[in-house]
């Protein structure tokens, strides 16, 4: 089976709840374009990949050979849809969730991790669930780390995923990858998981449902602990917010008195913006300060740095909030304040999707592709592409009792309090307060 006929697998399992049309992600109504200008885009793609691309090296032979085959897909393909769905399929055989265009078919899969609820990896021969999403379809089906799935949709777990790669090499990148996007489900629709019997479910029926645009603020303030004297920040990256720095801003000086600050960036929905980054560092600097390496494919590492941005903004202890959901900028944002500002982090590994991305517009259909251009290390030298937390938490057996263990640890680090009245306090944080609304 190749990639995208499992992609449409995933659609063709679920119940349509809704037209066709509204299925249509992004994609659009622009008149088919000829088929050479077609396969003068599909080129502009390849060539785009295959010379800039940081992590083609070892899979150089394997996109080189699947030209022929995938031009010719691209050239004849009757309508943009189609023609969309050829792009898709080529670039899916990377398996880098960092690779995106700006237009999506409508049998486009959800994005991992930002459409995700499911994180999963391989260990020996077991499908191990490590993270599930925060009131998602799958939390609220019952889902739980630790949990190791067996069947989806009635079909053993290693033969779906064998399935899902068709002929690509199941190298151990390819296999969690095939698996998180098994996981992740179809767009609309039921998707069934078993699991190694535990009681009182073994097996359960996710219902899956068109992913609505979000309406929460990108930035929401409060206060935590005892004496209500600890900063709290969630930031989301990739909201769609021009001014995120702004409001940003706004919750500093309305948190400018607590004595130490949280900033949770595990509320991924989207790549995010780099400018966005810089500005939100340069709070934390008073002078230049080297914060990241970047390497370009056979050229030596620059060293980038972060500007003060007015003074610097807060010099308390610091605690970034981590897990698999977070992803691009949000890696780039938690690891430059490790970097410059000492601040510890607090979490489970991140998506791993960490890089210097690179535009190319297609000449004749417009569409963008981006794609990690360059590699990044810290400024020791060490590879950034995910962040390993200072203090790494197991959802599969977390400390504190119910509610959010990931924020629990934080806040035990910054105030230590085995009293009842901490536990409480920590389970019922106080009312947010949302941004930009000062």
């Amino acid at each position: 089976m190749t990639l995208i006929r499992a992609l449409r697998g995933l659609r063709r399992r679920g119940t349509p709840l809704v037209c066709s049309a509204l299925l249509a992600i992004g994609a659009s109504a622009a008149e088919p374009l000829s088929a050479r200008r077609q396969a003068e885009d599909f080129d502009a793609l390849w060539r785009a990949i295959d010379t800039g691309y940081v992590r083609l090296d070892a899979g150089r032979a394997a996109w080189r050979q699947l030209r022929p085959l995938a031009r010719r897909k691209a050239e004849r393909a009757a309508s943009r849809e189609d023609f969309l769905e050829a792009l898709e399929s080529a670039l899916a055989t990377l398996h880098d969730d960092g690779v995106a265009l700006s237009e999506r078919s409508r049998h486009s899969p959800r994005r991992v991790p930002y459409e995700s609820d499911i994180w999963a990896s391989w260990r020996g021969d077991a499908a191990i669930v490590e993270a599930v999403r925060t009131f998602g379809d799958a939390d609220v089906a019952g889902l739980r780390p630790g949990d190791t799935v067996t069947r989806i949709d009635a079909v053993p777990v290693e033969r779906a995923v064998r399935d899902f790669l068709g002929a690509s090499p199941r190298t151990p990148a390819a296999m969690d990858w095939a698996l998180r996007h098994l996981l992740a489900g179809p767009r609309e629709g039921v998707e069934r998981l078993e699991i190694r019997e535990r009681a009182p479910f073994h097996a359960f029926s996710i219902e899956r449902a068109a992913t609505a645009a979000s309406t929460a603020p990108a930035i929401i303030a409060r206060r935590m602990g005892d004496a209500r004297d600890i900063g709290y920040i969630r930031l989301r990256v990739g909201a769609s917010d021009a001014n995120i720095a702004g409001h940003f801003d706004q919750a500093l000086h309305y948190l400018a008195d607590a004595r130490a600050l949280i900033v949770d960036v595990r509320d991924n929905l989207g790549a995010g913006s780099r400018a966005a980054t810089l500005a939100i560092l340069g709070r934390f600097v008073s002078y230049p300060t080297p914060w990241q390496l970047r390497e370009t494919r056979g050229k030596m590492r620059m060293t980038d740095t972060i500007e003060p941005r007015d003074a610097a903004a807060f010099n308390g202890p610091l605690v970034v909030l981590v897990d698999r959901w977070t992803a691009a900028e949000g890696e780039a944002l938690a690891d430059g304040l490790r970097t410059v500002a000492g601040a510890q982090v607090v979490g489970t590994r991140t998506a791993g999707l960490r890089a210097e991305l690179r535009e190319v517009k297609l000449p004749n259909s417009g569409i963008v592709l981006r794609y990690p251009a360059e590699r990044v290390f810290r400024v020791n030298g060490e590879p950034a592409d995910e962040v390993r937390p200072t203090l790494e938490v197991d959802l599969a057996a977390p400390q504190g009792g119910p509610g959010d263990p990931i924020l629990y640890q934080a806040l035990k680090l910054l105030e230590p309090c085995p009293g009842p009245a901490c536990r409480s306090a920590r389970g019922s944080p106080p009312p947010a307060r949302e941004f930009p609304r000062l």
